[in-house]
């Protein structure tokens, strides 16, 4: 039998308010010793799905809280089980008070992701859903929220359903001729085959493409400010996290190592890197900082090249724009404050700023632009690394199965590269995969979701 759980589901605590959850068989059992009504009879008894008002009981029976407790009844329930929600003062003291008398009554303390699990298990959730509410308590902005909630509401397992179905059509059709050739079946033809095959293929390539879109709105943009020392790149890293998280000196070389920091611009979510000022190295330390700054420019998607705005260009910010030459890159023109200098940067900058990161001014503008980098584009983008490489492995079974068709082989054989794909969409659904990737999945959840 399945043991009853028990966990805190709200956020850190104290706060004003706690969620306690108990799942599993005996969750009514331990409701009703755990929880009195004010009006009406036991918990249990119903209206489920209703919030009802009454204390919270300690071992003595006194009241250790006044708070809200719900019912939902399995397999009408997140988990597919009876379940119960107390909804308390969100003390340390009282919540762990709720949740040691739960552990009395019956229950245990649950494992990190266990309610999902249990939910996926059940077959209320299957495993792209999972990555969705996991995505969900993890999400960074409006835009990967949203994301999120279409997922969990099967934006990204419904065409993958559609997908397979339309794979299996062809695979089933063909046993079905061959093994009942006497029925008045429509024949099997390896043109239609193929056809089939090949849109299945595209379609999936067309999911893989939003990926990369759908990490970033996840992960966040990588970009990386460099310049030579003293461009004012930490100020910069300053001025758009909105406090100090880089240190500034007037002393050239003080950032050494690439500081990333998470932030926000509107609701672009940019995972910022400030990277040591380039030039000809003195040392061993400053040329480590250097090749990291490079490292770190190639692998980022936008590249933020500062200038001292109020000083003619120098072999220093030429070696500036060298390194950020054939990168998506738009130049900054610090120090505005100080006067502006002649600058020419050349061709290659989608845009240029001009602006003071000490004093703030055309900062705002600057925050603008980053803000329309990413954004909602309506589409159900795929986040998770696992199920673009499943789909692009099952693009390719596609392919290789209409490939084979029209070299000539045989229906039974080609169809055994379909019924690969087919599989492989079926990992994507966790309706065919191993419990290593479901325990690395859930391990991202938290204790009580």
């Amino acid at each position: 039998m399945q043991q009853t759980i028990a966990a805190h589901s709200g956020g850190a605590l104290p706060a004003a308010i706690g969620i306690c959850r108990v799942s599993g068989p005996q969750a009514f059992a331990v409701a009703d010793q755990l929880f009195r009504p004010k009006k009406g009879g036991p918990l249990s008894a119903g209206p489920f799905s209703t919030m009802r008002y009454g204390d919270v009981l300690d071992t003595d029976g006194r009241a250790l809280d006044i708070c809200l407790a719900c019912c939902y009844k399995g397999p009408a329930s997140y988990t597919g089980e009876d379940l119960v929600e107390i909804f308390c003062h969100g003390s340390q003291a009282i919540v762990a008070g709720i949740l040691d008398r739960a552990c009395q009554l019956g229950a245990r303390p649950a494992q990190a992701g266990e309610f999902t699990r249990r939910a996926f298990l059940a077959g209320k959730l299957d495993l792209t859903e999972v990555e969705a509410v996991g995505d969900l308590i993890h999400a960074q902005s409006a835009a990967a929220a949203k994301n999120a909630a279409a997922q969990l509401q099967g934006g990204i397992a419904r065409p993958i359903r559609q997908l397979r179905d339309r794979m299996m059509e062809q695979i089933t059709h063909f046993y079905a001729v061959c093994d009942y050739p006497d029925e008045d079946l429509d024949p099997f033809t390896t043109q239609q085959a193929c056809q089939v095959l090949e849109e299945c293929a595209r379609a999936m390539d067309k999911l893989c493409a939003g990926f990369e879109r759908g990490r970033v709105l996840n992960e966040g943009l990588p970009v990386t400010i460099l310049g030579k020392p003293n461009a004012g790149k930490s100020s910069l890293l300053n001025a758009l996290a909105g406090y100090d998280r880089a240190i500034v000196t007037s002393e050239a070389g003080t950032t050494r190592d690439v500081v990333t920091e998470v932030v926000r611009c509107g609701d672009t979510v940019l995972r910022l890197s400030d990277t040591a000022g380039l030039r000809q190295a003195e040392n061993v330390a400053e040329r480590i900082g250097i090749d990291k700054a490079q490292q770190s420019a190639q692998q980022s998607q936008l590249v933020i090249c500062v200038f001292d705005g109020s000083r003619p260009l120098d072999q220093e910010d030429r070696q500036v724009l060298e390194a950020s030459e054939g990168l998506r890159r738009i130049a900054v023109c610090n120090k505005r404050d100080l006067g502006t200098g002649p600058m020419d940067l050349g061709p290659g900058f989608e845009q240029v700023f001009s602006l003071s990161a000490k004093t703030g001014e055309g900062v705002e503008e600057l925050c603008r632009w980053l803000a329309g980098l990413t954004g909602d584009t309506g589409d159900v983008l795929i986040t998770s690394a696992r199920q673009a490489s499943l789909l692009r492995q099952a693009a390719q079974s596609c392919r290789l199965a209409a490939e084979s068709a029209r070299q000539g082989f045989t229906a039974d054989a080609f169809l055994a590269d379909a019924e690969q794909g087919a599989h492989l969409l079926d990992e994507v659904l966790g309706e065919s995969v191993s419990e290593d990737i479901v325990h690395g999945i859930f391990a991202r959840f938290c204790v009580g979701k």
